[in-house]
């Protein structure tokens, strides 16, 4: 019997042990970041807007908003009154949007129904425009809004 460097008389094996004490370090500071901004995620989230989820292929469904208030949006940026047919008669300014919107959940709750509004924005509308009429009837205190879309195939070219 020699006297060998250790188990099996000095041959050297590789190390086949893998140290998963950094990676369980790092899963467990992502799992705390995740669990601390996942509430603040939730806080920021806007006007709540419950959409439909289709199956792949079907056509898509269409929601009855029969007492809804629709906003349309045109491509210069006005925002057209409800129930007018011209160009002309659009709100001069967001906030008398907000006192017609105020005016029509009022009306709403006296008929308890809830307010709901569907934003119409035409294709040339800037985002930005849509954005500012989603934030007054936020203001409005409506929480209940939709956006109308097109399920027709595209015409314009990206």
């Amino acid at each position: 019997m020699g006297m060998g460097a250790g188990p099996g008389g000095g041959k050297k094996r590789p190390m086949s042990d893998i140290n998963v004490t950094p990676m369980v370090d790092v899963m467990l500071v992502l799992l705390v970041i995740f669990v601390i901004t996942a509430p603040v995620i939730k806080q920021i989230d806007g006007l709540q807007v419950n959409l439909p989820q289709g199956l792949p292929g079907a056509p898509p469904e269409t929601i009855i908003t029969e007492d809804a208030r629709t906003l349309v949006i045109n491509p210069e940026g006005y925002v057209i009154r409800p129930g007018s047919t011209t160009v002309e008669d659009h709100y001069p300014s967001m906030a008398l949007l907000i006192e017609d919107l105020k005016l029509y959940k009022e009306e709403s709750a006296k008929a308890q129904k809830a307010p709901v509004v569907v934003i119409a924005g035409d294709r040339e509308a800037k985002w930005e425009r849509v954005m500012q009429v989603w934030n007054a009837v936020k203001s409005a205190g409506i929480t209940q809004v939709s956006f109308q879309t097109d399920t027709g195939p595209s015409t314009a070219e990206p």
